[in-house]
């Protein structure tokens, strides 16, 4: 009979431990922060998440469950980069899953456990507590979903880094000190450092990307102050940028150093079999350093390979024939970079310079979504800024895209180019130079007002 007196609390005390037990609301028990487990091999890989440095691995790192919209991700996302001297840097993304398992067994586990304990004290009162109970789980959901308490990441991320051939020995000349002729990314100027990450991904977002610098390795009988001083720097690094600020996967970059006729033109008939299959969904960025030349008697402009001589131009890239490659098939857009002036003349020593005259170059005819931007114009020269170990060009296109973080258009990009390399080649090389920019006629009112990034 004093189990009976005692019944309603003890049927209260049984309810209120199994609610507490099995199914509290989930911003209680799951907490406002998740614990990720970070591991990479080799290990010693620096660790940044959403853009914040969080550590090396192997490392643990709390993340917050509910993520706001930044630079860096979208809402509710979480991007890991992963860096070490020597490797790629290493991109992953988790995205938020929204765990019910809490709700769905407190739901079921409270009446149940009630409908227990109600026929071991034979009280049906207390089966109806329990699934009384229930209802504050349910009304609960809506809170802990605005508070990110239900939301759940990948607990680890574990990858092998892949060794970065920009940050190894790319070639390597004979010679009695092959030392000395090994190529490294030094990554020495200020825009080749904290390049922003961006936050979109855009995959059909494809780049072609060459630098020649070395005709000297593939042409002795040349001296070697006719190489394109830092063109290898200026791919190396917008290579970066496409991966990082661009948002650019890096399988969908077709990157190239030193390019010879045969692998150039591998590399512009692969990117026009991509554009063909991407069903007019590619967006393509080409970026170009090394030396042009223009015909001496059709005055048509060439891209030159390292294995071709200024005696011979017309046995490099023709423009108008990479620019018919790009266009062949439809596309969302093409927008080309190049560093590099088609006048003979040149960053350091011209392939023709030794004749003393400069060739004005044909203009091109674009058709299609393309736009080009040129470092130069007319019988202009393209120069170096030796103090960034950049090309003029390139320099003052990668620090617009660092400080805007691609936030730009178009049209802001070209007056920008425009501006400040014409003042500064002034001030740092005693010389003008002159970029300019041209588009097809089908895109000629519109094109200023695209953007880089969205």
């Amino acid at each position: 009979m004093k189990f009976e007196h005692n019944r309603p609390i003890v049927s209260f005390t049984l309810l209120l431990l199994i609610s507490i037990l099995v199914s509290a609301c989930a911003t209680i028990i799951n907490g406002g922060h998740q614990r990720v487990t970070i591991k990479s091999e080799p290990v010693g890989a620096e660790v940044f998440v959403n853009g914040k440095y969080s550590g090396i691995t192997p490392c643990e790192v709390s993340v917050k469950r509910k993520q706001k919209k930044s630079e860096f991700n979208e809402k509710n996302e979480l991007n890991y980069v992963l860096k070490k001297e020597g490797f790629e840097d290493s991109y992953f993304k988790s995205f938020r899953k929204v765990s019910w398992s809490t709700y769905v067994d407190g739901i079921v586990n409270v009446p149940l456990g009630s409908l227990i304990i109600a026929s071991t004290i034979n009280d049906p009162e207390v089966s109806g507590t329990g699934l009384a109970m229930a209802v504050p789980l349910i009304a609960s959901i809506p809170l802990d979903y605005i508070t990110g308490a239900l939301n759940v990441y990948d607990k680890e991320i574990n990858t092998t880094l892949k060794p970065d051939l920009n940050k190894k020995a790319i070639k390597e000349k004979t010679g009695n000190n092959p030392e000395e002729n090994k190529y490294n990314f030094r990554k020495l100027s200020d825009v080749d450092i904290d390049i922003p990450v961006c936050s979109k991904n855009y995959p059909f977002r494809f780049a072609l990307i060459i630098g020649n610098e070395d005709y000297y390795a593939y042409q002795p009988d040349l001296n070697n102050d006719i190489n394109v001083i830092y063109a290898r720097n200026d791919a190396s690094a917008f290579r970066e940028y496409a991966l990082n600020l661009l948002g650019i996967p890096d399988q969908n970059i077709v990157f190239l150093l030193d390019g010879t006729t045969g692998q150039m033109k591998q590399a512009i008939s692969k990117i026009n079999l991509i554009i063909k299959n991407s069903n007019g969904k590619a967006e393509v960025f080409v970026y170009y350093a090394g030396h042009g030349l223009p015909d001496e008697i059709s005055k048509e402009p060439y891209l030159i390979p390292v294995d071709i001589n200024g005696k011979n131009a017309a046995e490099g890239i023709k423009l108008q024939d990479l620019y018919s490659k790009l266009t062949q098939f439809s596309s969302k857009r093409i927008t080309v970079f190049i560093d590099a002036c088609f006048s003979g003349g040149a960053r350091n020593k011209g392939l023709i310079e030794e004749r003393g005259v400069k060739i004005m170059p044909k203009e091109n005819e674009m058709t299609g979504n393309l736009i080009t931007f040129y470092s130069s114009s007319g019988s202009q020269s393209s120069l170096p800024f030796k103090k960034q170990e950049h090309g003029l060009f390139t320099y003052f296109l990668l620090q617009i895209l660092k400080e805007t973080k691609g936030f730009i258009t178009l049209g802001e990009l070209s007056d920008y180019l425009m501006k400040n390399i014409s003042i500064r080649s002034i001030l740092i090389n005693d010389t003008e130079q002159n970029p300019q920019t041209n588009a097809s006629r089908k895109i000629i009112n519109e094109w200023t007002l695209w953007k880089i990034n969205e």
